[in-house]
Order: structure tokens, then sequence, then C-alpha cells
């Protein structure tokens, strides 16, 4: 079928290219920011329990108080001077004891701000996990330009107050030119943990990486509460922030959660939006926000093993029903797409691995070649054989782009793709990039097959060598979300070989692995370390698996046929 393509049809094509969820389609009038969300962060100072106190409202984020026997202690600041004077005042009423310790969560200046209001009354010790150090020194010098010019668009501090509807985790944010930062260097760093007793009042600080590397979570067992900064808030976990981050390793962020979990706290105290309270309740959340994270991080890397680029991906990672509907996952303070893009990028890099992409011409270029295609009215695929027999070689790279996203199948505008790519070879002095424009080259002519659905296989030597942990940690980025989506079950695996054990707990979509052996396993899987690597690894047909089942080299409680369903849940 010949294409015939106007200049508008090449403007609607690379609009249409972009995120599926900003797509060019006409917007209702209830979609955009949430005025119901807004809600969230009514100002108030709420008693989580007896003796903890969280203002939320007065800033972007909270600030939390805990009474002591003889003291306070105050988690996170707000950002200004200004709003934690309001604040304090506040704290102020409930209690004139003096303040003995500041817990600074992570190195968030809407954190940190306001801490001379609280520390200059005793200059008392500030508390905080030792990677802070580096962070608070890095954006105040290195990256402060950039990161100030996209925070100001992130956040639209430019913008008229009556523009701001809220800022996804907080009402507003208070570090502007019209407040006053008072920020003060922690005192006591720690690596790992630290517990501190305060009038025999226990506080156990632990370091768990997520939003930022230098996160770390306060438990006080007496009271069954634990504050865990910017770790969990009422909206998805921030994977990254388009002010500019560093990668956020989103399976550093789960395994965080799942740390937090294992306390099965009765108060769940975030530093933006509002406190949980009832274990259920909280439970329930920090099991949400960990799926909803993991399945995020699990469902594209299975698509990038598959070669699919972030523009493809991020048109079939979308969330289960179950979590797209939860409370704790709606997208308020930043895109899943983007967080899929921050996924590829944090393991692969920046380079989506389109040739085309390699050494893009610049907008310019590509905008004056647009206008040429526009004047001229002529077919996309005119265009592209014309750029080739003319030595533009990118430019028919491209436009052939063009074409087989229209038609996958399009034989001409693979051809015309090849030839590009081998001239383009020509000119390269980087020999990694002359061979990827080569090996491409020969995969658009079917001359060479490197499908990652099909690499070469591992021996039993290799396997040999692989620890069992490595094996049982690729399982998740393998598992398919499409066939088990509607299967809650836990399978725990046991070696004869081996004191290890492993449970993997299939939910809805995300396979959660763990060490830790689970009496509850609706299935329990018994053999040597060495035959399961083999399983896992496709060495084994289903014939062999059943034969290995048969003569109970694998042992199973819970229904072999169960092992086998395990298994099909890992195919396409």
């Amino acid at each position: 079928m010949k294409i015939f393509t106007s200049f508008l049809f090449i403007i609607t094509f690379l609009v249409s290219c972009g995120d599926q969820d900003q797509s060019n389609e006409t917007f209702s009038s209830d979609q955009g920011l949430s005025q119901e969300h807004k809600k969230e962060f009514k100002k108030d100072l709420i008693e989580v329990t007896e003796d903890i106190y969280v203002g939320v409202g007065y800033g972007l984020a909270n600030s939390i108080m805990i009474e002591t026997e003889n003291s306070l202690v105050i988690v996170d600041t707000l950002g200004s001077v200004e709003r934690a004077e309001e604040l304090y005042q506040d704290f102020r009423d409930i209690s004139e004891k003096p303040i003995a310790a500041i817990v600074y969560t992570h190195n968030h200046l809407d954190h940190l701000g306001g801490a001379t209001v609280f520390y200059n009354e005793n200059e008392t010790e500030i508390y905080a996990q030792e990677n802070i150090i580096y962070n608070l020194d890095n954006i105040a010098t290195t990256i402060r330009p950039i990161i100030f010019q996209r925070s100001a668009r992130q956040f639209g501090i430019p913008l008229p107050e009556e523009e701001i509807v809220h800022q996804g985790i907080g009402g507003f944010l208070e570090i502007n030119d019209q407040e006053t930062l008072g920020l003060v260097r922690p005192t006591i760093l720690f690596d790992e943990s630290l517990t501190i007793e305060i009038d025999n009042l226990k506080f156990v600080l632990v370091h768990v990486p997520g939003e930022t590397d230098d996160h770390l979570y306060v438990w006080i067992p007496e009271k069954q509460a634990v504050m865990v900064g910017d770790n969990f808030y009422r909206s998805f976990a921030n994977l990254y922030a388009i002010r500019g981050t560093k990668f956020r390793n989103p399976m550093e962020w789960v395994d965080s959660l799942d740390k937090i979990r294992l306390l099965n706290a009765e108060h769940l105290v975030p530093s933006h939006s509002r406190p949980i309270s009832g274990k259920e309740n909280v439970e329930k959340a920090l099991t949400d926000y960990r799926d909803g994270i993991q399945f995020v991080h699990d469902q594209t890397i299975r698509y990038a093993n598959k070669g699919l680029t972030p523009d493809e991906i991020v048109q079939k990672v979308k969330l289960p029903k179950h979590l797209a509907v939860s409370p704790y996952l709606q997208p308020f303070y930043g895109s899943i797409s983007s967080y899929v893009r921050s996924t590829f990028s944090g393991y692969i890099g920046w380079f989506s691995g389109n040739i085309s992409d390699l050494h893009p011409l610049t907008v310019e270029e590509r905008a004056k070649k647009l206008e040429v295609i526009a004047q001229r009215q002529t077919k996309i695929s005119d265009e592209a054989k014309n750029a080739l027999d003319n030595g533009e070689y990118q430019w028919a790279l491209e436009l052939a782009d063009m074409l087989i996203a229209l038609d996958e199948n399009n034989t001409q505008a693979k051809n015309i793709k090849a030839a590009a790519a081998d001239q383009l070879a020509k000119f390269q002095l980087a020999s990694n990039d002359y061979y990827f424009y080569k090996t491409v080259a020969g995969e658009l002519r079917n001359e060479i097959d490197v499908n990652p659905s099909t690499p070469n296989r591992v021996t039993s030597e290799q396997l040999q060598a692989t620890p069992m942990k490595a094996i049982m940690k690729s399982l998740p980025v393998n598992l398919n979300a499409d066939k088990s989506v509607e299967i809650t079950k836990k399978y725990e695996f046991r070696f004869i070989d081996s004191e290890e054990v492993y449970t993997i707990h299939i939910r809805k979509g995300v396979a959660q692995l763990s060490k830790i052996p689970d009496s509850s396993a609706e299935v329990k899987v018994i053999t040597d370390q060495q035959t399961l690597k083999e399983v896992f690894a496709g060495l084994k047909n289903v014939a062999a698996i059943s034969l290995l089942l048969a003569n109970n080299t694998i042992e199973v409680e819970g229904g072999k046929l169960e092992f086998l369903k395990f298994l099909g849940l890992f195919t396409d």
C-alpha cells in the first residue's frame, strides 16, 4: 500500500510516538491536577498516637514531634524558617519540654530548611545517615544552577499562587525568595543503623535507600510507630524527578519497604501526606506500594530483555487493575512512563538500542527537512529513498523508522535503513558504533539473528559456578504479568545440598523473592541446586522435567502439576 504523507501527517506521527498517557486526545474537564487530592494537605496538627504528633500542610513536607518523659524529638523540620516557626508555636501549645534531638530522614531541603528554629534552642544533636553530606554538598555546589532552574519548573515556583493546585506530595513548596533557609548540618552520622535512648524511650534509626540513597526510618518499638520519610506517601513513588536526580534504584526501594513491612507497625507516619494507623491498613498500604514499584521495574526489564526500546516499553507497562485503583499508587507526583524510562536508563543507559538514536540529527536539521517535505507534499517512502541516494544517511534512518512504525513488515523500509546503516558505519572511528551499525544492518536483511529471546545456551558447567541466589534473583523480571495477574500463591524452595531457602510469593503480577522460610507456602519444592538451576535455565524440556518429578529428583508438596504451572508463569 502506498503511503501519501503531508506535513500534517508527519507532525501527527511524531506526536503519537510520545507516551500514550500524554496523547493528543481531547481532555475532559475532570482530568488534570486533582482537587480532591488537595484535601490531603489541609493544614492539621495530628495526634498519631499518644506522644506522637505530625504537622501536615504547614509546608511541602511534614514535621513530626515525639514527646518523651522529659524531652522532645523532632523528625524533619519543614523547608523554611518561617513555616517552621508557625509549627514550632503549635508544637509548643502541646509541650514546653526542651528539644533533645533532631532527625533528618534524608537530604531534601523541604525537610531540613526549618532546622534552626528547633536547633537554636539548645544546639541539640542532629542525626542523619552518612550519605547526606555528599548529597547536600553536591546539590549546593556542583549542579546547583541546573537543579535550581529545573526545580523552578517542576514546582511551578514562578507561577502566580492561584495557578498552584497542589504539589502532588504537599500543598505548596515554601522554598523560594520570600522564605529563609535555616539549614543546620547534621552532627551525628551513621552507616547502617543506630539506636538511641532518650528518657528510656528507644529510637531505632535504620538506613533504607529509596527516594534517596541517604534515607532512614525511625522506629519507636514502644509506640509501634515508624517514620518513613519519603519512602512512602500518598502518591506513586517518585522513581524519577523531572527536575533531575541520580538513579533511584527501584529494587533498593522495594527492599527497604519490605524491611519496614517486617516491623508490623501500628502507625505509619510519612513525611508527606497524612499518617496511617491500624496494622492491616499499614500492611495494605506498604504492600500496594512495594508491588507497584516492583511491577514497573520487573516489566520494564522484562521488555528490555526482549529488545524493546523505551518508547515501546512505555506502551506496554500498565499497572494491573488492583494496583491502578490503589489510593496509594495514583500518579500525583510523576508519571509511570517517566519511571519506565528512568529504570531502563538506570540499567542500560541513555541509548535506546535503535541505531537511529545513536547519532541523531539536530532539532534544527530535522525541522528544516520536515519543512521541505511539507512543501513538496511527497511520500515518506520517496523521501527515504532520496535521502539514501543523496548520502543523507541519518535522515534516511529516521524516515525509514517512520515507515517501519506504520508497517513493521515493510521490507523496502528495512532495506533502506540497512543500506543507510552500512554507509554510516564507514564514517565511524569508534569500533563500538561501527559494529553496532553493521550488525543491525544484517539483522534488518535477516542475515543475522541476535534476538535476545534466543541467547547462547548456558552449559551445566557454567550453572555450577553460578550462585543459586543469582538464579533466583532473575526470576521476578521474567514473570509474565498477564498470566499471573489473578494468582496469589507462595512457593518455597529447599535444597538437599544446601541450607538455603527461598520463598517466591506470586501476588497478582508480581513475584516477591525472599530468603525467609514461610510455613504458609502452598507449594514446597525440594531438590538439589544444580537440578533446579538447569530447569530454570531451560536446559530441561517438559519431558525431562516430568521425569524428574516422577522419580522424585524434584519433590513437590502441594501438587507436582503446581510446579509445572509455576514454571509456565515465566514463559510467553
